[in-house]
């Protein structure tokens, strides 16, 4: 990644005329070709997925924009690995996986266990009403249980929607190893949400794990 570049927001600029836009293979070859402007079409193009996927695999935005930072550091890295379009967006989904475990293991080798502090939980809209931002922190208070891979699989399936196929290629396992971390996932959460006085509440009123 180029020593100026950041993953910063700015006002979008007016779309260029129609047919100036490069092709993903344009934009790829620029990437091979460290051309910094490439690199600014990609950063466009996929840093709010990135930020979105990292808010819901960890449920923590004080530390999203440098984890922003690192998956993309480490996609620049690694970028001659890509050699086709269509491999693009599922290569830094599977960055983005596993800077989030890492990111996980971090917090578990720092004994960030079950539960967190009231400073050290993640910042909720102050438009949400009080139910439910009690609900969102409950529920990664629950994530927060789970084994880190099976953590992963659990929020990319459930929260993220990713098909199987997607999950398993993002996780760099099969689908088969997918399924079997989604089922030991699926049955710590609910013995998780249970013990916990407003999942056990939202847990009754689903019929997913009823």
């Amino acid at each position: 990644m180029s020593a100026h570049l950041r993953v910063v927001r700015k006002p979008r600029s007016p779309d260029p005329p129609v047919g100036a836009q490069p092709t993903s293979a344009e934009v790829l070859r620029g990437l091979h070709a460290r051309n910094p402007a490439a690199e600014r079409r990609l950063l466009d193009a996929y840093a709010g997925l990135v930020e979105r996927m990292l808010f819901r695999l960890l449920g923590d935005i004080r530390t999203l924009e440098d984890l922003v930072q690192d998956v993309f550091a480490r996609v620049f890295s690694r970028i001659d690995d890509v050699r086709e379009p269509a491999a693009l967006k599922p290569f830094i989904t599977s960055v983005t996986v596993f800077v989030a475990r890492e990111a996980i293991r971090k917090k578990r080798r720092h004994r960030w266990l079950a539960f967190f502090a009231s400073d050290e939980l993640p910042e909720i809209s102050a438009s949400v009403d009080p139910e439910a931002r009690q609900g969102v922190r409950a529920f990664y208070r629950a994530l927060e249980t789970l084994d880190p891979d099976e953590r992963l699989a659990f929020t990319l399936r459930i929260v993220e929607g990713q098909e199987l196929a997607e999950v398993a290629a993002a996780c760099n396992v099969s689908v088969a190893t997918i399924k079997r971390r989604l089922h030991r996932a699926e049955i710590a959460f609910v013995e998780r949400c249970k013990k916990d006085e407003v999942l056990a509440s939202w847990l009754a009123e689903g019929d997913r794990w009823t």
